[in-house]
């Protein structure tokens, strides 16, 4: 098995999601929403949280990783979906 390096985001590591391809290249993926409420668990304002996020987001670094926005609205999506259903 080869070893993929990644760049990481020390304290986000329970926002983590999986992994995600930016042009060919493995990268991490992280929840958006979950990494707010990480940030402001440790006191920072949301106001802080959201351009500190924002400003990562931005990065054209090699291995930058992306933040995924998951909407759970039920008028959107219908709420007839099982738990365990897959949405696309």
């Amino acid at each position: 098995m080869s070893k993929i390096e990644v760049l990481a985001i020390t304290g986000l590591d329970d926002a983590i999601l999986g992994s995600a391809v930016v042009n060919g290249q493995e990268v991490l993926a992280y929840d958006f929403d979950k990494a707010i409420g990480i940030i402001l668990a440790v006191g920072h304002t949301e106001e802080y949280a959201h351009d500190y996020l924002s400003e990562l987001a931005e990065q054209k670094a090699e291995g930058a990783p992306v933040f995924v926005y998951i909407d759970n609205d039920d008028e959107f999506y219908g709420s007839t979906a099982s738990d365990g259903t897959t949405i696309h």
